[in-house]
């Protein structure tokens, strides 16, 4: 029998402290170092060998690469500057057009920076380094960030609750909410981030575990590189996600929280984190500020050009009740309530009752879960933050996105407390249950989409993708405009990244009235070299999804005097006028 700090560490049942024993202890509270015992050190090749397993198994889904992908016009910009880099026209696309925010044409193509470059990178390597086009480069990016999301989530859940088959199924709940259908068929850079965060706390927790472990020498060395490793990763999502800041800002002031009382590894270890995570993150807005145009940094990071300051509760309330949105059994109008109260009734708990106090704060003391709740502070408070100063661009805190990467969390945090009550029959009801919202991801949120998508009959486009504009005869539009492409063409359309993604002709948005359509014109024959432009406006009558901010297409007819229509190819169903300029 071995003791350490009066805790027996033999597993021993008679030699277990008569506290734990006592009749009617209903509650275990674990100490840090009994978590620590149950705390296996991470084993990175079992890890990496577990993520290519479940690759493997995504990957030989039936047809999954058969499934056209669904583009949304933020991943257009995204993938024609990927495509324009493959081609080493640089990572370039059109200027992005947002809601309600003005816009006027600058040049053809701009250097990317609304969106990080990382993932137009990313797919450039997969491309160089295989061949496959770039919706393909895009399928298998998102199978192992799909894999490492799963086996990650799991991995840092699961050392992070009390043992046994509950703490198991825990774990793979989370696991299992941090993906969904949508995210391993559509190009997603909320997927990637997603799949990098379980790693970099688990190389933050690995790395204090070893800064403060009392054997020096190889210990401390390897802590001291594992955490400057977790500053690079946390760092690179802003590559990936301009919206990850909040990462290594929550690492940061766990590191300052944690280590207060060891005030020079306090300080030598937040440096060094800081450091290392800052060198990506200049890195990225110096090379946007050498390559992209003239703007401000508000501007190029796509947070609009206006600054305003508008907190108020209900942001906070709206937040709250958008991270509690799980999804399991949402067709019953009690059950998000529910998601969103229980934390409520698990702190009252804590509060009135006095063991439950002891067991849920010991829980929250130990690193991994006080580093959890800091992540989701730090998130709720950036989205929260955006809304209050950039909402005149979007309404951020009302965008389901952003808390993708905050959904495990709500499990460890909120959940994980009713494994550390004793009794069976409290632990025999949460396997159960753990075991219905098993049954529930697997049967409704990824096999149910996956069929569907497998069974529509979605007309898909040359470049690949699933047609949602300019249907009927997409494809045959798409080839049309394309054979046309010339240096005199200007296209305007309703839909324009979309032909600018599948044709590759840096189509305009519809302006305002006819005067600054002109205006545009002048620019664009000065900069081209042209003096006899044509002008084809292409418009899908049904602006569909985005009619709350684009005139019907009969009223942009009548405001541009679109009388001139194109009838050379009758079979196409999208109408397509040739607009007079003035001379």
């Amino acid at each position: 029998m071995i003791c350490r700090d009066g805790v027996v560490v033999d597993g021993s049942r008679d030699a277990e402290p008569a506290r734990a024993r006592r009749p009617g202890a209903r509650l275990r509270a674990p100490p840090l170092e009994e978590l620590r015992r149950t705390q296996r050190p991470v084993r990175w090749a079992l890890i990496l060998g577990a993520i290519v397993a479940v690759m493997l198994v995504l990957a030989c889904l039936p047809g999954r690469a058969g499934i056209a992908p669904l583009i949304e016009s933020d991943y257009c910009y995204l993938l024609i500057a990927a495509d324009r880099m493959y081609e080493g026209l640089g990572l370039t696309a059109p200027l992005p057009v947002a809601p309600f925010q003005s816009w006027t044409w600058k040049a053809d193509w701009s250097f990317l920076t609304q969106w990080p470059i990382g993932y137009p990178f990313l797919i450039c390597a997969v491309r160089w380094l295989s061949g496959l086009t770039t919706i393909q480069a895009c399928q298998w990016i998102s199978v192992a960030a799909c894999a490492a999301a799963l086996v990650g989530w799991f991995v840092w859940v699961r050392r992070n609750v009390p043992g046994g088959v509950t703490g198991t199924l825990l774990a793979a709940v989370a696991a299992g909410c941090s993906v969904s259908t949508a995210s391993l068929i559509n190009p997603s850079t909320d997927l990637l981030l997603v799949a990098v965060l379980p790693f970099v706390l688990l190389l933050t927790a690995q790395a204090i575990e070893h800064l403060t472990d009392d054997m020096p020498g190889v210990a401390k060395r390897r802590g001291t590189v594992w955490l400057a490793l977790a500053g690079l990763m946390a760092g690179g999502l802003f590559w990936i996600r301009y919206a990850s800041v909040f990462v290594p800002l929550a690492v940061g002031l766990f590191l300052l929280v944690h280590l207060r009382r060891r005030r020079k590894l306090c300080l030598r270890s937040t440096t060094l984190f800081a450091l290392f995570a800052a060198v990506p993150i200049a890195a990225l807005l110096l090379i946007n500020d050498a390559f992209g145009m003239a703007a401000s940094v508000q501007a190029q990071l796509n947070l609009g050009h206006a600054t305003r300051f508008d907190l108020s509760p209900q942001l906070f309330g709206r937040a709250w009740w958008n991270f509690t949105d799980l999804g399991f059994y949402d067709h019953h109008l009690f059950t998000h309530w529910v998601y969103s109260l229980w934390p409520v009734g698990v702190c009252v708990v804590a509060l009135i009752v006095r063991p439950a106090r002891r067991a849920v704060r010991s829980f929250f003391a130990s690193p991994g879960v006080a580093l959890s709740a800091l992540v989701v502070i730090a998130l709720l408070v950036m989205i929260v933050g955006a809304t209050a100063a950039f909402s005149d661009k979007y309404n951020y805190v009302g965008l389901d996105r952003y808390y993708t990467p905050g959904k495990p969390f709500y499990f460890l945090l909120f959940i994980a407390p009713i494994i550390l009550i004793r009794r069976r029959i409290v632990r025999a009801f949460a396997c159960v249950a753990f075991l219905v919202a098993c049954s529930w991801l697997i049967q409704q949120e990824w096999s149910r989409p996956y069929e569907k998508w497998l069974a529509a009959n979605r007309e898909v486009t040359p470049y690949g993708q699933w047609a949602r504009c300019f249907t009927p005869d997409a494809a045959e539009l798409y080839r049309w405009l394309g054979k046309q492409d010339a240096p005199n063409l200007v296209v305007v359309s309703n839909f324009h990244e979309y032909i600018a993604l599948e044709t590759g002709i840096p189509a305009l948005p519809i302006p305002k009235d006819a005067p600054t359509l002109n205006t545009w014109v002048k620019d664009i024959c000065r900069a081209r070299g042209i003096t006899d432009p044509q002008v084809l406006f292409v418009l899908d009558p049904d602006n569909r999804w985005r009619d709350y901010w684009i005139p019907d297409p009969t009223e942009i007819i009548q405001t541009f005097g679109l009388e001139n229509r194109i009838k050379a190819v009758p079979v196409l169903s999208t109408p397509i006028y040739e607009y007079a300029t003035a001379s």
